[in-house]
């Protein structure tokens, strides 16, 4: 009876132990995290702000998270990322929002030409307008928003003519990344051509276009500037872009790792992704113009006529929203207010 008595107690605290240690073992493992990208791991948001940004989460958490980087479109296509993270594929991913139109009317708002003052008072202006609006809160509704912000205002590059003035837009095939930015282009007589950036260069070494729209930041690392002889400054637009995480992944995670994602997320990050952009625009300028890209600039006659055949696109924008029953008139004016923008 006592030896019984006895092997059961062993056998209780063998168990006990085996309990503990699985117990331990679950608290210490790893809590990985998936960030998915379509953009090569040398791109500036992957090299100066992403990694950095893994780095401190796993600081702050002592190793307890680790981002696990999927870049070059690994988990899916660039306009496929969206729905990676939202179904669960990928758990974070760095998205634009051309590649889906329509699906963020609100957040086009910024995409309306010559809105963009510098990347980083556009990152603080969307996530101070995200967190005034319930309307724009709920177009992100699907997925946990971790940073919303643009890059710094593109200009017009061309391969053979350059644009001096308005009247040179006048039949030029020029790639485009949007509905204002087209809607633009036709106005100013230009015909656009809708592709990802991704393949732009392509279609500048086949002549299938005559120029693109870009920011000197993407005409380097898509290696345009191998191609274009002529650039006009302009600042005339921005493409939209944010970090977006998994809502059951989120959901799922303990409280110390969202007090973690929340202190490094929101408008610090959303700031770091436009500080980051503005800060190798001119780095990235001199690279391409020591391959002899030429640089022009408009009057300043025709550049208040550009803004101003612009205008109307904003009445428009307004119009398109009141009749989807959202707050058009007030977040285009507050967005401008944020932006420091008439």
């Amino acid at each position: 009876m006592k030896r019984t008595l006895a092997k059961t107690t062993a056998l209780l605290i063998v168990l006990s132990c085996a309990l503990f240690w699985c117990v331990g073992m679950a608290q210490a493992e790893t809590i990985e995290l998936k960030f998915a990208t379509g953009f090569s791991p040398k791109h500036t948001m992957q090299v100066k702000v992403f990694e950095p940004w893994a780095k401190k989460l796993s600081e702050l958490t002592k190793g307890k998270v680790k981002v696990t980087f999927y870049p070059g479109g690994a988990l899916g296509k660039p306009p496929e990322t969206y729905s990676v993270v939202e179904k669960g594929i990928a758990d974070i991913g760095y998205y634009l929002h051309d590649y889906t139109p329509g699906r963020f009317p609100l957040t086009t708002v910024f995409e309306l030409p010559f809105m963009v003052p510098s990347a980083t008072k556009l990152g603080e202006a969307m996530w101070k307008i995200y967190e005034k609006f319930p309307e724009f809160q709920k177009e992100y509704f699907k997925v946990k928003p971790l940073a919303l912000w643009g890059h710094p205002g593109g200009h017009f590059f061309t391969t053979k003519t350059p644009i001096k003035t308005i009247a040179d837009f006048k039949g030029m095939k020029i790639r485009t990344v949007s509905p204002a930015v087209t809607a633009a282009l036709k106005i100013f007589g230009a015909v656009p051509v809708s592709m990802p950036v991704t393949e732009t260069y392509t279609a500048l070494e086949r002549g299938v276009v005559d120029g693109t729209v870009v920011p000197w930041e993407g005409l380097v690392i898509f290696k345009m500037d191998e191609l274009v002889k002529y650039a006009t400054e302009a600042n005339f637009y921005t493409v939209t872009m944010a970090v977006v995480m998994n809502k059951r992944k989120w959901n799922s995670l303990p409280a110390d790792v969202k007090k973690a994602i929340a202190q490094t997320t929101g408008m610090s990050l959303s700031l770091a992704c436009g500080k980051a952009f503005d800060s190798v625009e001119n780095p990235m300028k001199k690279k391409a113009l020591s391959k002899g890209i030429k640089v022009f600039h408009f009057s300043d006659s025709d550049m208040k006529k550009l803004k101003a055949l612009t205008m109307p696109l904003r009445e428009d924008w307004v119009k398109r929203m009141d009749a989807k029953g959202l707050p058009g008139k007030a977040v285009l004016k507050t967005s401008l207010q944020y932006l420091g923008l008439k």
